[in-house]
């Protein structure tokens, strides 16, 4: 159906040098896309990461949560010319793995939640900056996908239909949304539906389970997700977004996750993978009977 891959939260929070082996690994484990989740583009290791993707033959892409310091839909304009600036340099970025996107929440700050509620303003400062980063992303062939996420996280976009209304708004073609499983669990009614709203503006998928643990490890139904990517025809990626056991007492302030579902990224890659690619073929099974 579609490749299937990680994200490099596995290993990091900040990706660094020390990380780069996870490429290999990544590839013994049986991906066929790494994710590289960047929170600081100034510092992340480009050109030896664009070396070992080309060495193991894997695809890339990029994703992003957005600091606080740098907010697009913030009323101190500072905050937002550092967005800019931010996710210029994450375009370059991607340019240089040779990733086709980038994704996450890179619309507005990740923790900010303004007055509560979306503002016209929010939404009108929103576009602004948008087109600007599409027309500089489009010039170097880069989609821009727009990450909906849990209200607890952000108050802008939450859900798959608030995602194709800012579409419809900045009225650019290399705008796309990005669907994570674990915030559809929480902000969307039904997950196919979800899908289908997004049809082929739908870019790259992060498939996490309802608990924030791999596929197979919570109750998202995952044979729904998957019937609705084959019935929009998705050609993007589905990279297991979860965290590295190994660390929690670092990533947990970030994320919430407090407990191991494994011992080692590695164990909890290859037991998501496993359990994804035995939903790819009932699902498959299922459309050929």
């Amino acid at each position: 159906m579609f490749r299937l891959g990680v994200d490099t939260w596995l290993w990091a929070c900040t990706f660094e040098e020390k990380h780069l082996g996870c490429i290999a690994e990544s590839k013994e484990l049986g991906a066929q896309v790494i994710d590289f989740s960047i929170n600081d583009p100034f510092v992340f290791p480009a050109q030896e990461a664009a070396e070992l993707l080309r060495k193991h033959g894997i695809d890339s892409v990029t994703s992003t949560a957005l600091p606080l310091s740098c907010n697009p839909i913030s009323p101190v304009k500072e905050e937002r010319e550092a967005a800019k600036r931010f996710l210029k340099k994450l375009i370059d970025v991607t340019v240089e793995l040779g990733a086709p996107l980038t994704g996450g929440v890179n619309y507005c700050a990740s923790g900010y939640h303004g007055t509560g509620l979306r503002t016209a303003e929010e939404t009108e400062m929103c576009a602004e900056y948008l087109h600007e980063i599409c027309a500089y992303a489009a010039d170097r062939g880069i989609d821009v996908a727009m990450e909906p996420v849990k209200r607890f996280e952000s108050h802008f976009i939450n859900t798959a239909a608030q995602a194709m209304e800012m579409i419809s708004i900045v009225n650019v073609p290399n705008l796309k949304v990005h669907l994570d499983t674990f915030h559809m669990n929480i902000e969307e009614a039904d997950f196919a539906e979800a899908i289908l709203t997004c049809g082929d503006k739908l870019a790259h998928m992060h498939l996490v389970d309802s608990n924030r643990g791999a596929p197979g490890m919570g109750h998202v139904p995952w044979i729904d997700v998957f019937k609705a990517l084959k019935k929009i025809d998705y050609k993007g990626a589905g990279c297991i977004e979860t965290f590295n056991p190994q660390t929690l007492d670092v990533t947990a302030p970030l994320t919430f996750l407090t407990r191991r579902f494994r011992e080692t990224p590695g164990e909890i890659v290859e037991f998501g993978l496993r359990y994804l690619r035995a939903i790819e073929t009932i699902v498959s099974c299922s459309a050929d009977c």
